[in-house]
């Protein structure tokens, strides 16, 4: 969300941008996006992975002809069969899986596995996108699939009796999907959370990314799934997950870097929410965002009903969303030394916003909008607002006037999640 306090670190450090941009956030932000510039992103959906155990993702730079491996890594699978990397080069990129039945931490013939192959069967490169820099495959394990011997040969002359830890990239992304959540774990502080508006590529690769369950899953239970705003934290729905009744719903939370451009992250979400569905089966889902969520969470929901024709989605609530643009983001744009890249879709008017609002959900997902208004005008938020965003933001008519309900609460951005007539009107919402 945009907390207060974040609020005024944007509009002073706007001042003193000429000393930020050599330390502070901005030299963080800055190594962030040179990095993010240069690397490519790959990600693996194995159709089959439940048959399996102790599955290990491996990704290797790695050319046939002349037998040269330039770098490896490798990653857990979880229990759905998602796994990802990011890699400096986009060339030459072969990805793999395996079951490690007798856990020796590499790959022996005769243990189920896959590998990117081309029409003919033969293990072939990672085709990337051009102008996205991504690649999406999916796979299956096979008892009868064979790595070739020359690759294995190679990567055992390549590792040199080296322990893992020494050879591979640490470039892989964790990827949690159902993994149970402690909420008071250090991973999801509020500290954390802001590391996700400043480090966006830094985030994903130290924190992870993904949908977390509070409890196992238990399909007599509607699955709530939560997504916090711009440099929140799952902290952040504390007071929710505490009073919502927990026998009728089972609440979910999306745990992803706040400066990544927002579609990107609501892409992120609909292929975790569609790969949970598709091990889980679960017949709904609702969706409660705060803040800037709440527009990711709109991505999400037309990517999913509009574009994937899915039928889960039943209920959207958003409170607090700034869904004409934030000023903040405005200034950020205009005059940073380094620009977050959500602060772009933030930005009145960006073509983030215009391609959201042009498709309407009224009629396939029902929309209880909530907003706030006690916070004092100032010359940056001359108007009504919450102390954060402005009402004239939260009410955008594009958006509120195809809401099914709206809400208007007299509480700031941040307090309007421990309201309890907040929880009680969703809760109401979502029978």
């Amino acid at each position: 969300m945009f907390k207060n306090h974040l609020f005024v670190t944007i509009l002073f450090t706007l001042l003193i941008s000429v000393i930020l941009a050599a330390c502070g956030p901005f030299k963080k932000l800055r190594g962030n996006l040179k990095f993010m510039e240069r690397s490519s992103i790959v990600t693996v959906k194995l159709t089959n992975s439940g048959t399996f155990e102790n599955i290990k993702g491996v990704i290797i730079e790695y050319e046939p002809r002349s037998h040269i491996i330039r770098s490896v890594d490798y990653t857990k699978v979880n229990d759905v069969g998602v796994f990802g990397f990011f890699v400096v080069s986009s060339s030459n990129q072969y990805v793999m899986a395996y079951s490690d039945q007798n856990k020796n931490e590499h790959y022996d013939r005769g243990e189920s596995a896959w590998i990117a192959s081309d029409a003919q069967g033969e293990p072939a490169p990672v085709d990337f996108d051009a102008s996205t820099h991504k690649a999406k495959l999916s796979g299956a394990l096979s008892r009868t699939a064979k790595i070739p011997d020359y690759l294995m040969g190679d990567l055992k002359r390549f590792q040199q009796g080296r322990s893992r830890d020494e050879v591979i990239s640490k470039l892989s992304i964790p990827i949690a999907l159902g993994e149970i959540g402690d909420l008071d774990s250090p991973r999801f502080s509020a500290k954390r959370g802001e590391s996700g508006l400043w480090e966006p590529a830094g985030f994903p690769i130290h924190s992870g990314i993904g949908v977390y369950f509070l409890e196992k899953y238990q399909p007599a239970k509607t699955p709530v799934l939560f997504v916090y705003g711009a440099a929140g934290s799952p902290q952040d729905w504390k007071t929710f997950f505490a009073q919502m009744d927990r026998k009728k719903y089972q609440p979910w939370f999306f745990y992803y870097p706040t400066g990544r451009r927002l579609d990107e992250m609501g892409e992120a979400l609909n292929t975790a929410v569609k790969s949970l569905h598709g091990h889980y089966h679960f017949k709904r889902l609702h969706v409660v965002a705060h803040s800037m969520g709440g527009m990711v969470a709109r991505s999400f929901v037309v990517k999913n009903v509009e574009e994937d024709h899915q039928t889960y989605i039943q209920k959207l609530v958003t409170i607090s969303t700034p869904w004409g643009g934030h000023e903040a983001a405005q200034m950020g744009v205009k005059h940073s030394p380094q620009v977050v890249p959500s602060w772009r879709d933030m930005a009145a008017g960006s073509l983030f916003q215009k391609q959201l609002y042009g498709h309407q959900l009224h009629g396939r997902v029902e929309h209880l909008l909530i907003y706030g208004d006690e916070g004092k005008r100032s010359l940056l938020i001359p108007g009504d607002n919450d102390g954060t965003v402005s009402v004239a933001s939260e009410t955008y008519a594009p958006v509120f006037k195809h809401a099914t309900r709206t809400l208007k609460v007299h509480a700031t951005h941040t307090s309007i999640l421990s309201k309890p007539e907040v929880i009680r009107a969703v809760e109401e919402f979502l029978k």
